[in-house]
């Protein structure tokens, strides 16, 4: 028998020397391993997993050039099963982990890990009556897990035991069945699965098929929820939230031991069109995703941008892009850094926008300075948003980064505020602060020594539209310096624009799945230095009536 084991080690061993070039998670996904080498409460059965990998390796591919051969796992893939079929509790003698998770782009060979594991949880786990589900977010998704393990049934050592019927495979020896599982199936309460596959999980809209399959886990001995996922185009759905928890058990911030974490996401600063970051998130880079096919596809993305843009960052590289379309291409956000000694700021004049519209979230400031075309960004979050466990966003990192100031209790208190900001204003040569007065209009009374410097700027299109189509520009001219905030860059990424029918432009909270705060608040800033320096953002319609255009019949 194959010593798969040993593939494991040589695959943890060679992404912590950098020989395969690797993301941070892979990274510390490995130095977990590394640790749990050395702890006396668990212990690998290398007769476990290495019985699971043989198993794969007879199986037969039923799609494409490799139709009718059979698997051959890749590192990556032997490392993943390895550990979740080879730990086991010393005490119990029972597998360790109940929960896998694997993030990983497209063309990967997702499916065929997930359709494989299910047979094996099925025929092979010796567990009697044997409940399988594939879930997914519709029948039709649910289906093509479900489809691909009967596929690859087929001339399989197990295939003598199966009875396969339209909608169920039956283990006619231990009376397991497996069958798809979506929110319509009928009869989900009486559900008590040994294994669920639960496939593109970043689609699903609420955690209620996943939560079900767990309770209904609890009279099984050793069973196994296996998610397998890319990222997806809305961070606003569960899915995000429970990466997010992933990570910091990855990191060490969290913990749960019987959960396996694979994810292949790309590390901050890293950008769509590097061939070193695609190698670092596509493991089967080479294989079955081609080089040359993902050098067309970032073509075809970086010429078409916006959506097509979004769906290659996000299928191919795992990157959670928070938006419909992309307004601005995240590597032209990106450009507008550069070198810059912050103390030439200081007394510099300034322009400022606050966005003031939600006090339990995230409070924005720009500090725009003109002579050196900076946009400097000030983030307040409350304590009790930070420290939220179902968090969108990793505030906590940016909070000890210093990219976001943290301001006591559940809410951002008013005058604790503005205590803040006048601390804040103080380092600068304020010459406009932008407001929107919808937020702001019960602490005008509080700017005391620069009341004067308060410019009312309205949110409608009328006033928005010259001062973002200003900054679209420069941004796409890589003309400005935002000082390599991650927090302003993630911001930009959610941006969604309303366009009228006369082409104006306005920035589209209500649309935009996640926070544009900083975007408004440099918007208002920059609004107020038109209006005080060239008068450019007044109301677009201000200065002319309805015009009549000739006709040339």
């Amino acid at each position: 028998m194959t010593d798969f084991v040993s593939q494991a080690r040589q695959y943890a061993s060679k992404v912590l020397s950098g020989e395969i070039p690797s993301c941070q998670l892979i990274q510390l996904m490995c130095m977990r391993w590394e640790r749990d080498l050395q702890r006396d409460d668990i212990y690998l059965d290398h007769r476990s997993a290495n019985r699971f990998c043989s198993y794969m390796e007879t199986l037969k591919h039923f799609k494409g050039l490799l139709a009718g051969k059979r698997l051959k796992l890749e590192l990556w893939q032997i490392f993943a099963f390895v550990n979740i079929f080879g730990w086991k509790y010393t005490a119990t003698r029972r597998r360790r982990f109940r929960y896998a998770d694997i993030l990983v782009p497209r063309k990967n060979g997702k499916t065929m890990m997930a359709a494989g594991l299910a047979l094996f949880m099925l025929f092979m786990d010796e567990e009697p009556g044997a409940e399988v589900y594939a879930a997914a977010v519709d029948r039709e998704q649910a289906k093509l897990c479900f489809n691909g393990s009967k596929e690859l049934l087929k001339g399989s050592i197990v295939e003598e035991t199966a009875r396969v019927r339209l909608g169920e495979i039956r283990n006619t020896a231990n009376a397991g069945v497996y069958k798809p599982l979506t929110k319509e199936t009928k009869n989900k309460d009486g559900l008590n699965p040994h294994a669920a596959i639960c496939d593109e999980r970043h689609a699903w809209a609420t955690n209620e098929i996943y939560d079900l399959i767990k309770t209904g886990m609890g009279a099984r001995s050793q069973p196994l929820i296996f998610s397998i996922s890319t990222a997806g185009m809305d961070t606003s759905l569960p899915y995000y939230a429970d990466i997010q928890v992933l990570k910091d058990v990855l990191l060490g911030l969290k913990e749960k031991d019987n959960h396996f974490i694979m994810l292949y996401i790309p590390d901050d600063g890293d950008r769509y069109d590097d061939p070193a970051v695609w190698a670092k998130v596509n493991p089967n880079l080479g294989v079955s995703v081609g080089l040359d096919y993902m050098e067309a596809e970032c073509a075809e993305a970086k010429m078409k941008g916006g959506s097509t843009l979004a769906a290659f960052c996000v299928k191919n590289l795992n990157m959670w892009v928070d938006a419909p379309t992309v307004w601005i291409p995240d590597d032209d956000v990106a450009a507008n850094n550069a070198d810059f000694d912050k103390s030439q700021l200081d007394g510099a004049d300034c322009y400022v926008g606050i966005d003031f519209a939600r006090k339990t979230d995230i409070v924005a400031v720009a500090f725009w300075f003109p002579a050196f075309s900076v946009a400097l960004f000030r983030f307040v979050v409350p304590e009790a948003k930070i420290q939220e466990v179902e968090d969108r966003v990793d505030y906590r990192r940016w909070k000890e980064q210093g990219w976001i100031t943290e301001s006591p209790g559940n809410v951002t208190d008013e005058d604790w505020f503005m205590a803040w900001l006048h601390g804040e204003l103080g380092r600068y040569s304020v010459k406009g602060i932008a407001y929107d007065p919808w937020g702001m209009w019960n602490v005008l009374n509080k700017f005391g020594v620069y009341e004067s410097k308060l410019i009312e700027y309205q949110q409608s299109i009328r006033f928005m539209s010259v001062p973002t189509k200003w900054m679209e520009s420069a941004v796409l001219k890589h003309e400005l310096n935002f000082l390599d905030n991650p927090v302003i860059r993630w911001m930009f990424q959610n941006v969604v624009i309303y366009t009228d029918p006369n082409a104006n432009i306005k920035l589209d909270k209500a649309r935009s799945r996640n926070k544009i705060d900083g975007v408004v608040a440099l918007v208002d800033a920059i609004g107020g230095w038109l209006t005080k320096t060239s008068g450019k953002s007044e109301e677009i319609y201000k200065t002319h009536t309805l015009r009549v255009v000739k006709s040339f019949n």
